[in-house]
């Protein structure tokens, strides 16, 4: 019945002019891939047990044989599967296809031609609803906006589809195509179209029940409906990775971070406009689920309520030469910081140094009254919210930790980007220079997360409310 009802609506469409006309050989930059990457992750340098060395050499060459036979376009999902040994969400691969006016121009041209009717689609997602499927990534079936358009996701014969429903963007027709993907064991993979029409892999998943969905390169959706669920109504529409802050009563304010890369002065700005409230808070709630990471803009507000210094800390590197430049970078701005780092590699390519050792941090006598400090994370909790999480641990006693065990990315840490010998498709390597304490991997979190304090069980609707309630009975 699914099958005939899609059909009926005349929602088939084929993209078959949607090729590249790629110089990318799969095989040249699968070589340049293991070459970097075994000159360069650190993670590599650290594998000791002899079958896991085995497993590794094995799959090198399995893989091997299939890039050979693999077209440009499909490279870097190819590549993304490889890496996936190594279970480490900052080792990656990404591309940012190269294409001519004219293959823009087609590009742009099929979607347009096959625009779907929006009340079709409407009507499509009606029926759907009551279809869902034992799969969790069904729940992305819905209604969805990134801040600049609105997207209706239907399942088409496999395939996840998300069309627009109407956009800001003057050069966006409602109807169009904006990404079809389907899903893996770990979330979803397929094509995205950007807002020029640029096809690209992208990988995927949902977290905060459901109510955030996050694309490669740390690009948000937010759920629209059903409009009453907390998750959902706690998003700013307009610009789904920015902070919200809510007052929930005389106690209790939530502080929704979904991401921590985001434009520093909007974010200072919602800090600034609800001072007063956080200053005056008694709990203060940090939601940070589905929250991938970014970079340490949490620092200025950690001192709002941390009890004790935080303490000094130094990692471990590989020495090579693409990290030394990547520490001469950050050298340019905190020398004290980096150029130890940078001789140490200097006088030691090949070879595992110390990282940089980063001072001790001591906060002033904070004006806030929090007493009680809960962050709420999940799975999607990832790289700089997992070091938010231990940080804040670490700099204060009003920490509670609720949830569910984090994504764990933070064993390897402070990622560089470079380029692989990949054409036109432009495909780029990343990889962690440092380990996030020099006990790694002995100690680390990338094996099952960071467990939370407090776990709260999936069945449990409303988890704000539940450390709500876990602070009044503690009263």
């Amino acid at each position: 019945m699914k099958k005939i009802i899609i059909t009926t609506i005349i929602i088939l469409i084929h993209f078959l002019g949607l090729a590249q006309d790629s110089n990318c050989n799969c095989n040249t930059v699968f070589d340049d891939l293991i070459q970097k990457l075994e000159t360069n992750y650190i993670g590599f340098a650290q594998m000791e047990n002899p079958e896991k060395i085995t497993a590794y050499n094995q799959r090198k060459k399995e893989f091997k044989d299939i890039v050979s036979k693999t077209q440009g376009e499909n490279c870097t999902a190819l590549l993304q599967k490889f890496l996936s040994y190594f279970k480490d969400g900052h080792l990656f691969v990404y591309e940012q296809p190269k294409y001519s006016e004219k293959e823009l121009a087609k590009f742009k041209l099929e979607i347009k031609e096959n625009k779907v009717n929006t009340n079709a689609l409407m009507n499509t997602l009606d029926l759907e609803k009551n279809w869902i499927e034992k799969s969790r990534l069904d729940g992305i079936i819905g209604t969805w906006t990134d801040g600049q358009s609105e997207f209706v996701i239907i399942k088409d014969e496999g395939y996840y589809k998300a069309y627009v429903l109407n956009s800001k963007l003057e050069s966006i027709d409602s109807g169009e195509l904006k990404a079809q993907f389907k899903a893996t064991e770990i979330g979803f993979e397929g094509m995205f179209y950007s807002d020029n029409y640029t096809p690209r892999f992208a990988e995927g998943n949902m977290y905060k029940e459901g109510a955030l969905l996050v694309f490669t390169g740390a690009n948000y959706w937010g759920k629209l409906e059903p409009e009453n669920k907390r998750e959902i109504a706690m998003l700013n529409k307009q610009e789904v990775n920015l902070p919200t802050i809510q007052k929930l009563d005389d106690e209790n304010t939530l502080f929704s971070i979904p991401s921590f890369l985001v434009d520093s002065e909007k974010f200072f700005k919602v800090l600034m406009d609800n001072i007063d409230l956080l200053k005056n808070t008694k709990n203060l709630i940090f939601d940070i689920r589905a929250n991938v990471g970014g970079n340490a803009i949490y620092m200025s507000f950690l001192e709002s309520y941390a009890t004790r210094p935080l303490e000094s800390s130094q990692g471990l590197v590989l020495a090579s030469e693409e990290t030394k430049q990547y520490f001469e970078r950050l050298a340019k701005n905190s020398p004290e910081v980096y150029e130890p780092v940078v001789k140490a590699i200097e006088t030691n390519m090949g070879k595992i140094v110390d990282g940089p050792k980063y001072p001790e941090k001591i906060f002033p006598p904070s004006e806030f009254n929090i007493n009680n400090v809960a962050i709420l994370m999940d799975e999607g909790c990832m790289s700089a919210a997992e070091s938010f999480i231990l940080h804040s641990k670490s700099a204060s006693s009003k920490v509670t930790t609720f949830g569910t065990n984090t994504a764990g990315v933070i064993d390897y840490t402070s990622v560089n980007t470079i380029n692989l010998k990949s054409g036109n498709q432009n495909i780029y390597f990343g990889y962690p220079t440092s380990t996030y304490h020099k006990n790694i991997p002995e100690n680390g979190y990338n094996n099952g997360g960071i467990t939370p304090d407090v776990p709260i069980k999936s069945k449990v609707e409303d988890k704000v409310q539940y450390i709500i309630n876990y602070y009044k009975q503690r009263n």
